[in-house]
């Protein structure tokens, strides 16, 4: 996944993951593609004739195993991390005298944990469904 996000950046697309468009960080970080808007549109205009599948929306970071089995934090210093890397085999990397990505994002530890654990509050409209809990019994 992290070399999905890098492309932009290897490629010389934008400086950083989270200013490319094009991104499921930038996504993760800023929300603004409506998956079902985009289907009708599609359908609407012809491009689809049936789309009866499922949705299928990011998949949560998550270190409980029910999504993605890592904290979202620890994905974005891996991320920064590793753009950072000079390759000679690729056009761009992240400049090493950039600040870590939340510095750049200006987001503090206080902001981050808020975001984190209660996301789906902040985010209600896109994140409308029934919260579903583990079964212990």
């Amino acid at each position: 996944m992290a070399y999905v996000d890098l492309n932009p950046v290897r490629a010389g697309m934008a400086d950083t993951p989270e200013a490319s468009s094009h991104t499921s960080v930038r996504e993760r970080l800023q929300p603004e593609f409506d998956l079902q808007q985009a289907i009708d549109n599609q359908t609407q205009g012809g491009d689809l004739l049936d789309f009866t599948s499922p949705l299928k929306p990011l998949l949560p970071f998550d270190s409980r195993q029910s999504g993605i089995p890592f904290n979202f934090e620890d994905y974005l210093a891996l991320l920064d991390w590793t753009g950072r890397i000079i390759r000679r085999d690729k056009r761009r990397h992240i400049e090493c005298g950039l600040p870590p990505i939340l510095d750049r994002l200006q987001i503090t530890s206080d902001q981050w944990r808020i975001n984190t654990t209660q996301f789906e509050t902040i985010h209600p409209k896109r994140f409308n469904r029934p919260i579903q809990t583990l079964d212990t019994g």
